[in-house]
């Protein structure tokens, strides 16, 4: 793989040291460039320091308390004040961090006339506020997460398409598409060729461990052919230890 680099997940990989620490552990694996899912439950100043000299590739915004079952709020009706602050926490980190994208999740909705024009509403706000930021919209699978707003793909490109702002794009987890659709590399040609993909994810299929070398050949080729310079997110459970597991990466140099 020549044109897109990858990037280390910080809250899936390397758990095995604080998370602070994990920045270390990601740069001397050689990777140049990182991703965050809850940056917001850590000092911020502290998470820069150890950041330095890493491309912070894209961050999520608050999602609520996971712990009680919040996923985010873009299609909940009635929640748009929590939506809002939690976009604007998320664009004030990302400014800080430097990352160029931020993920905000949809919330845990059933797809209506109701949470669609909730959604779109939503998002059209918070990309009147995102500046040179990116925003992402990320399709997640309802075996992973029952009751998940976005959950397909078609579903995602009609949203966008009826929002039609370039600040908004896809976050094509391609794990996610696999297992929501049985495929990925149609939904990924179909991104390029609307241009909406915004970034994209990877995690082998059996169990979300690392994939296996040859997994998404197809897919990392295609985003090699097109040209595509953006970052692929690692966001797996290491199966052992992170680094000991990174041999499916190869070369070193993609990192």
């Amino acid at each position: 793989m020549t044109a897109p680099r990858f990037a280390a997940n910080l809250d899936w990989l390397y758990t095995e040291h604080g998370y602070l620490d994990r920045a270390d552990a990601a740069r001397a694996d050689g990777f140049s460039a990182v991703e965050l899912q809850q940056p917001h439950l850590h000092d911020i100043d502290a998470l820069a320091a150890r950041l330095a000299g890493l491309r912070v590739v894209l961050i999520n915004a608050p999602a609520g308390d996971w712990a009680a079952g919040e996923r985010g709020f873009a299609a909940l009706a009635g929640k748009q004040a929590e939506f809002r602050k939690a976009a604007l926490r998320g664009l004030d980190l990302a400014a800080r961090l430097g990352s160029p994208h931020l993920h905000l999740l949809s919330g845990l909705a059933e797809d209506s006339a109701e949470t669609r024009a909730t959604w779109l509403a939503n998002l059209g706000w918070a990309a009147e506020q995102a500046g040179a930021i990116t925003l992402t919209i990320e399709p997640i699978n309802r075996r992973d997460m029952p009751g998940y707003f976005l959950h397909r793909q078609a579903q995602a490109l009609e949203l966008l398409a009826a929002l039609g702002s370039p600040r908004v794009k896809l976050q094509l987890d391609l794990y996610h598409c696999r297992i929501a659709e049985g495929e990925s590399l149609s939904h990924l040609q179909r991104a390029l060729d609307r241009g909406l993909l915004g970034h994209v994810q990877v995690a082998g299929v059996a169990g979300r461990h690392e994939p296996e070398a040859d997994e998404y050949a197809a897919e990392l080729a295609l985003l090699d052919i097109r040209g595509w310079i953006g970052s692929v997110g690692l966001e797996y459970r290491p199966r052992t230890g992170t680094s000991a597991g990174l041999a499916w990466l190869s070369p070193p140099a993609a990192r």
